[in-house]
C-alpha cells in the first residue's frame, strides 16, 4: 500500500516538473518569436477596423469577398502610405536640423529664454522655476549624439518595410477569412461549448472592432487640431509635430501631458531661430491654450463616444480599469486594458449567468 502510494506521488511529482519544463519552453518559444507575434496582433487589429468597410463593399458594391477584402486592405494601406509619404521629408528635415545644430548658440538662447520664462512667471508670483539652470540638463543630455541617431532611423526603416509586407500579408488572410482566428482558437475548445463561445466571439470582434475604429477617429481629429493650431501659429513642420503628439493620446491620461510637453518643446525648439525669448513665451502659451481646449474636446466629445458605447461600459468603470492595468502594467497596460477588459468581461458575462445558480445561498 505504501509502494503504491509512493509511486502516485513519485508519478505525480514527474509529470508536475515535465508540465513546468514544457510551460517554460512554451514560454521561451513565444518569447523568440514576439516579433511574428506582434505582426499578428498589428494584422488582427487592422483586420477589426477594416471589417465594416469590407461588409459595405459587399453589401452596396456586391463585390466578392476576396475583392472586398483586397480592396478594404488596399484603401487602409493607401492611407498609411500616404501618411507615410508625407510624414518622412518631415522626419528627416527634423532630423537633418537637429545634426546641424549649432549646439553652443542653442545653449546661449535657450539660457536666454529660461531667464525670460522665470521673469515672466515672477511677473506671475510663480517661482517654481527658480532652482532651474540649464547646465544641470545639458549635462544630462549629450547633443553630439544626434547625427549619429540617422543610421539607427535608417535600420529601422529597413525593419518596418519587413514588418509592412508581413502586416498586410496576414491581414488580408484575415479579412478574407474572418473566421480564421476563431476556428485556430476553438481547436482548443470542448464541443459542447464552441456555439456558446462563437457567440461569445462575435461580440468581442463586433465591439472591438467598433472600438479600434472609433480610436482612429478619434486620432485623426485631434490630429487634424494639433496641425490647424500650429499652422495658424507659423510653427514650421506642424504635420510632424501634431502627429507625435495626437498618438500620445493612445496612452490614457499620462498621454495627453506627455502630449503637451512634446507639442511645445518641439515648437518652442523649431522656432528658436526665428523668434526673440519673449516671441517664444506668447507661442508657448498660446499652443497651451489651444492645446487645452483640444483637449477639452477630446475628454467631452470624443471619449465618451468611443469608450462608452464601443465597448458599453460606464466610464467610472473603465477608469478604474484603465488606473489598476496602469499600476501592475505600466504604459502598456493602460494601452491595452481597455480591449483586454472588453474580452473579459463579455466572457465572464456570458458563462457567469450559467454557473451562478450553484453559488446562490437560500
Amino acid at each position: 500500500m505504501e509502494e503504491n502510494q509512493s509511486n502516485i506521488i513519485a508519478k505525480g511529482i514527474v509529470k508536475a516538473v515535465f508540465s513546468l519544463i514544457a510551460v517554460l519552453l512554451l514560454l521561451w518559444f513565444l518569447y523568440t518569436i514576439k516579433v511574428v507575434i506582434a505582426y499578428i496582433i498589428v494584422a488582427l487589429v487592422i483586420s477589426l477596423i477594416g471589417r465594416p468597410i469590407k461588409g459595405f463593399l459587399i453589401k452596396y458594391f456586391k463585390l466578392k469577398d476576396t475583392l472586398a477584402s483586397a480592396a478594404t486592405l488596399l484603401l487602409l494601406l493607401s492611407i498609411f502610405i500616404l501618411l507615410f509619404i508625407i510624414l518622412v521629408p518631415l522626419v528627416l528635415n527634423q532630423a537633418q536640423n537637429l545634426s546641424a545644430l549649432d549646439i553652443h548658440g542653442f545653449q546661449q538662447k535657450s539660457a536666454l529664454l529660461l531667464e525670460n520664462i522665470k521673469t515672466y512667471l515672477h511677473q506671475k508670483n510663480m517661482n517654481f522655476l527658480d532652482n532651474l539652470t540649464l547646465d544641470s540638463l545639458f549635462s544630462e543630455f549629450n547633443f553630439k549624439i544626434l547625427p549619429g541617431l540617422i543610421n539607427p532611423i535608417i535600420n529601422t526603416l529597413g525593419n518596418f518595410v519587413v514588418g509592412f509586407f508581413a502586416v498586410s500579408f496576414i491581414s488580408f488572410f484575415m479579412l478574407k477569412d474572418s473566421k480564421l482566428t476563431a476556428n485556430f482558437l476553438f481547436k482548443f475548445i470542448p464541443d459542447n461549448d464552441r456555439d456558446r463561445f462563437r457567440q461569445v466571439f462575435t461580440k468581442i470582434k463586433n465591439l472591438l472592432s467598433r472600438y479600434f475604429i472609433g480610436i482612429s477617429i478619434q486620432i485623426t481629429i485631434i490630429f487634424i487640431f494639433y496641425t490647424i493650431m500650429l499652422n495658424i501659429f507659423g510653427v514650421e513642420n506642424a504635420a510632424f509635430i501634431a502627429l507625435l503628439a495626437a498618438l500620445m493620446n493612445l496612452v490614457p491620461y499620462i498621454g495627453p501631458i506627455v502630449g503637451w510637453i512634446i507639442i511645445v518643446s518641439l515648437s518652442m525648439t523649431s522656432q528658436l531661430n526665428v523668434l526673440d525669448s519673449t516671441a517664444l513665451i506668447h507661442l508657448a502659451r498660446n499652443i497651451s491654450i489651444g492645446y487645452i481646449l483640444i483637449q477639452l474636446w477630446d475628454a467631452f466629445v470624443d471619449v465618451p463616444l468611443i469608450y462608452s458605447k464601443s465597448v458599453k461600459a460606464h466610464p467610472l468603470e473603465i477608469f478604474l480599469v484603465i488606473m489598476i492595468a496602469g499600476t501592475l502594467f505600466g504604459v502598456l497596460g493602460m494601452i491595452v486594458a481597455v480591449p483586454t477588459y472588453t474580452m473579459l468581461r463579455l466572457f465572464f458575462k456570458e458563462f457567469y449567468e450559467e454557473y451562478k445558480a450553484h453559488f446562490t445561498i437560500w
